[in-house]
């Protein structure tokens, strides 16, 4: 992966001509930290020589990386755990100078395993953590294994060079793609196939993609999410059935796929916490560190699957 250095101007207020340069750069997580460390030099190069009083503040997300189903998913776990540590360690170089902090995507996956149970015994809170996901056992196993591997990582860095970071951990990321035509994401898919009736409708623990982005904005924004790990999810699972009905709705509204085909799987009932049930505890966290409210699932099932059935 090339490191891409894209600058733009973003105004800080729609009334004002202050303005602030934004400097977006990728980097390969499986490189070492090569790249990275030539991103943070570009970024904290002033190209406004004349402006001493100019501020510099960088922010680095490292989204959630690539897991596809493989027969290899050991190794694919360990790829994406040194990632997160050679993320941490490049930047605990430089951060004790410069103004910068982490963004972790991290996971629910990172919270609690399959059938798991809350340490509270009601629900899952960010204080939770998967003990129980096996690395090699199969490749759900890995996933989860690696997310909470790579977290705790990160933190264990985080905490002993003082890099500034905060962790996202969304649950199931639904939401209406931008760009359909150019997305392939699993959640498209799966969705794709409950319109069209392909597979069973499943009742999920779910947060619309809008606003995990903008918990990410906010995440690398605010003072106060510095230290925090913020499970970014709706509260409870709707159940398929209700979630059926919706994309039913839809389906007759826009006079598009055939609402018929559309069922519900019956046989899920939650596993550790039933359906319906109170499943992690994110809302007021949310709302008092980062200012934000997780939508409604019905309203993130409506517009993913009106962009689907117009597709």
């Amino acid at each position: 992966m090339k490191t891409r250095y894209d600058e733009g101007i973003l105004p800080t207020s729609s009334t004002t001509d202050d303005a602030i340069r934004v400097k977006v750069m990728a980097y390969d997580m499986l490189d070492g930290g090569t790249t990275l460390t030539k991103a943070i030099q570009h970024a904290f190069s002033n190209n406004d020589k004349d402006d001493d009083t100019c501020q510099i503040s960088c922010c680095i997300y490292h989204v959630a990386s690539i897991f596809t189903p493989t027969d290899d998913h050991y190794n694919m776990a360990l790829e994406n755990v040194k990632g997160a540590e050679d993320l941490m360690n490049t930047v605990a170089k430089v951060a004790p100078l410069k103004n910068i902090r982490v963004v972790l995507t991290s996971s629910t996956a990172a919270v609690r395993g399959s059938n798991q149970k809350p340490s509270n015994g009601k629900y899952y809170t960010y204080q939770d953590w998967n003990t129980e996901s096996e690395l090699g056992k199969n490749w759900g196993n890995s996933y989860q294994y690696s997310k909470a591997a790579s977290e705790k990582k990160a933190w264990k860095i985080s905490k002993t060079h003082g890099v500034p970071m905060v962790s996202i951990l969304p649950s199931f990321i639904f939401g209406p793609p931008s760009f359909r035509d150019a997305s392939s994401s699993y959640s498209i898919i799966m969705v794709g196939s409950w319109v069209k009736g392909e597979a069973a409708v499943q009742s999920r623990l779910c947060v619309d993609v809008r606003d995990v982005a903008k918990a990410h904005v906010k995440a690398g924004t605010l003072q106060g999410a510095i230290g925090e790990r913020l499970i970014v999810s709706t509260e409870a699972r709707i159940s398929s059935e209700k979630t059926a009905e919706a994309l039913k709705s839809i389906a007759n509204d826009t006079g598009l796929g055939d609402p018929d085909k559309i069922f519900p799987d019956t046989n899920f009932d939650g596993g550790a916490i039933p359906i319906g049930n109170k499943e992690v505890d994110s809302e007021e966290r949310l709302k008092n560190i980062l200012g934000i409210t997780c939508r409604p699932v019905e309203e993130t099932i409506r517009d993913m699957a009106k962009v689907l059935l117009e597709n």
